[in-house]
């Protein structure tokens, strides 16, 4: 199997279905893996009434344990020789997967990072802030990595396609939003060869369900340096 699509999901009634018909719908040898995070929105039901559909795999969790513990999940279960997990949000598009996997195979990667801001990597980022506050936490995190591993990334938090039996190497401590920064600073401890890819994004509101809060940052900057320094 070549790829494994795991979509972690949260109180995402909205938008759940369209997103695993747009994974079923790429034309690639792949699987859909899809966990609920204790969703209270009816999400967890639409849920139940796909568990016939033989195309996706579903796991419903009874408690919420953090997305960072459904993307752990997710790696173990994964069978694909490649793994995603573009998210439940409709932030990002399905089909970007397939020209980051063909960037991935053609240049013999480890892994690629999309990236919001490749095609903007000029700009100031004064002006990006001043854009979209939440910026700030991608700056502030990705020129950390970049910082401790020589790294030249635009973006690190966006979706990646990665290998799989990298992944399965490494022992996650984060269950939280933390988790896409170890994995981040883990591919980079191991010395990845990692590229990175423009990928198109349309970021939704709080009002509209976006989770991740200012906050979310402090264990998430504190998970970079933990890999780095001690483990």
């Amino acid at each position: 199997m070549k790829l494994t699509i795991l979509i972690n999901c949260f109180n995402e009634r909205n938008t759940i279905i369209d997103v695993i018909e747009e994974a079923k719908s790429l034309a690639i040898d792949k699987e859909i893996i899809v966990i609920d995070n204790c969703s209270s929105d009816g999400t967890k039901e639409i849920l139940e009434g796909l568990k016939e559909d033989k195309e996706i795999r579903i796991v419903i969790h009874q408690k919420n344990m953090g997305a960072g513990y459904s993307g752990c999940e997710g790696i173990r279960l994964a069978k694909g020789e490649y793994f995603c997990a573009p998210g439940a949000d409709r932030e990002y598009r399905m089909i970007d997967l397939l020209e980051m996997l063909k960037k991935v195979e053609r240049e013999n990667l480890d892994a690629v990072f999309g990236s919001r801001l490749l095609a903007r990597s000029n700009e100031s980022k004064f002006q990006l802030i001043k854009e979209r506050p939440f910026w700030l936490g991608t700056i502030i995190g990705t020129t950390l990595v970049n910082f401790l591993y020589g790294r030249n990334f635009t973006d690190t938090i966006a979706t990646k396609v990665m290998k799989t039996d990298i992944l399965k190497k490494i022992s996650f401590q984060s269950h939280n939003q933390a988790f896409e920064f170890e994995l981040v600073s883990n591919l980079c401890k191991m010395r990845c060869n990692i590229g990175e890819f423009p990928v198109w994004y349309k970021p939704r509101t709080h009002k509209q369900g976006k989770t991740i809060r200012a906050l979310d940052m402090l264990p998430a900057l504190m998970a970079i340096v933990k890999v780095k320094f001690f483990r």
